[in-house]
């Protein structure tokens, strides 16, 4: 059976004969549709009814030509997070942002956000820094410079590349990656260089640029352009903020030396461009947004950005690195670095925070030190500022009473406004408690304890007894934005009374240096009784 070939098949290859027997002149342009060159770069303008149909651009925006961004909140983010972490905003934007985003979105308080919500953000400027920064992009100058001939003269090199050399080779192309943009390199970049020779110290930071000679061209970079630092493994690590080179000349560099890494987050967002630059110094382990904690009760947590193992016996030789580079952390006290040096820890902060102490006053920490009923007492009495009377005998019945006067020994009295206050301590004698009782009904307020009541005990019942609301438990007592250490201890957590309405924390948990220390850099004032 013969194969009938299809139809257009058959057409196409007749078209092609019959193209084929054309004489040349007749495939040749028609002059009058040849273009001349002056005309090229001239813009011709199209008809005015044409531009009057065409419709306007700016119409189409929003009366305030903003582009708004959505983004759905997620557990722990409020309004400063989202604008520098997700969108990159320096502190000082995000902050004459703000109002702009609680009224778009009808926020009152920028730190009560609902995981799931939806806000609406107003990135006008963004989206025009991105427009200039697209207009202003660096370019590619393609050839090599101009060579001079045997004459003396000179040509340009893309002609010189061409042609082959008198021994019959041809010459490469030169190309060299040039920033021609007026913007500089952003000053983050070098507070990192700075610490980067802690992270890699047997490689020091070079400045030399990365160039690659091939047979078929030859490729250099501005190494103030595109900076480079050494890699763990023995590799660079090329920034390229912004994704400037080219994907060409981008696979040429991945092609010819995979040891170069090259990194094209911008520098601006510090924890998006730290991330991929540790990502391609390749590290043993590099983890982010840890929490390391310390102790039971009080317990200290450690927040970083970044946890980095250098080698696989980076923890035996206590070599771990903790890096924190967000814009809105605060950086850590002494203290607290020289405690993590002693656990193994180096800590490294590129961008210095300052000193940032909060100021002293509105918080006070009583720690009660005595481990009896009696004490414990007494130290919660002086903490909440009440003056009492030991072994004072009160009145149960007076001479008005019949004739009859009855007192009975309190182990400690005193008075709040109208009220009468009675501590007891119950020793088993069931003719005390009854007395004691009985004081209740004559209108005093009586607490009985006994001797194994610890000090969530003595605290709940003399602090109901008071009308004091206070709820024992392990509280956090630092409640800042993005702190980089928290402290959690047990205790009750009260205000304090009056028009000050400071903060007030009673505590039986023995405190050691290092926590006092910290307490007293985060603005707490600390009494012991």
């Amino acid at each position: 059976m013969i194969a009938t070939p299809p139809r257009q098949a058959v057409a196409i290859a007749l078209a092609m004969l019959a193209f084929g027997a054309l004489p040349t002149q007749v495939r040749a342009i028609d002059p009058r549709f040849e273009l001349d060159p002056r005309f090229l770069d001239k813009t011709a303008e199209s008809p005015a009814k044409e531009r009057e149909e065409r419709p306007v651009r700016k119409a189409a925006r929003s009366a305030t030509g903003a582009s708004h961004y959505t983004y759905t909140v997620k557990p722990g983010d409020h309004i400063f997070k989202i604008l520098m972490k997700e969108y990159g905003l320096s502190n000082a934007e995000a902050e004459a942002l703000v109002p702009e985003v609680k009224r778009l979105n009808g926020i009152t308080d920028i730190r009560r956000l609902h995981a799931g919500q939806s806000l609406r953000i107003p990135l006008t400027h963004r989206r025009e820094h991105a427009d200039v920064a697209e207009r202003k992009e660096s370019k590619i100058v393609r050839g090599a410079p101009a060579r001079t001939d045997g004459a003396g003269g000179k040509r340009p090199g893309s002609l010189a590349a061409a042609s082959a050399g008198s021994d019959g080779k041809s010459a490469g192309h030169t190309m060299r990656m040039m920033n021609l943009s007026p913007e500089q390199e952003p000053a983050n970049l070098d507070a990192v260089r700075q610490v980067w020779g802690g992270l890699v110290p047997s490689r020091p930071v070079s400045s030399r640029p990365i160039s690659i000679e091939d047979k078929n061209f030859s490729l250099s970079l501005d190494p103030e352009s595109f900076p480079s630092f050494p890699a763990a493994d023995g590799g660079r690590v090329l920034v390229d903020a912004g994704g400037k080179i080219p994907p060409l000349v981008r696979s040429l560099i991945e092609e010819k030396d995979p040891s170069v890494r090259i990194v094209s987050e911008s520098p601006r967002n510090r924890k998006r461009f730290m991330a991929s630059l540790l990502e391609g110094a390749r590290f043993y382990s590099v983890a982010d947004n840890v929490a390391l904690s310390f102790g039971a009760d009080p317990k200290l947590t450690v927040n970083a950005d970044f946890k980095i193992e250098k080698t696989p016996e980076s923890v035996l030789n206590h070599d771990v690195v903790l890096m924190s580079v967000e814009e809105y952390r605060r950086g850590m006290p002494p203290v607290l670095v020289q405690f993590l040096r002693r656990e193994g820890f180096q800590v490294l902060e590129p961008f210095p925070a300052g000193d940032q102490a909060l100021p002293r006053g509105g918080r006070t920490l009583h720690q009660i030190t005595a481990h009896d009923t009696r004490g414990i007492v007494d130290g919660l009495l002086r903490a909440l500022d009440v003056r009492y009377e030991a072994d004072r005998s009160v009145e149960l019945y007076g001479m008005s009473d019949g004739g009859l006067r009855l007192e009975v020994r309190a182990d400690r009295y005193f008075e709040d406004g109208r009220d009468r206050y009675v501590v007891s301590y119950f020793d088993g004698d069931p003719v005390s408690y009854t007395l004691t009782r009985l004081l209740e009904t004559r209108g005093y307020r009586v607490v009985v304890l006994d001797p194994k009541d610890d000090f969530r005990k003595v605290s709940e019942k003399l602090l109901a007894r008071l009308r004091l609301p206070g709820v024992f438990a392990q509280h956090d007592l630092l409640q800042y934005r993005d702190a980089p250490y928290g402290i959690q201890m047990s205790g009750v957590r009260m205000r304090a009374q009056g028009a000050g309405g400071e903060s007030v924390f009673l505590t039986n948990v023995e405190l050691d240096p290092l926590f006092r220390d910290l307490l007293d850099y985060s603005g707490y004032s600390v009494i012991s009784h």
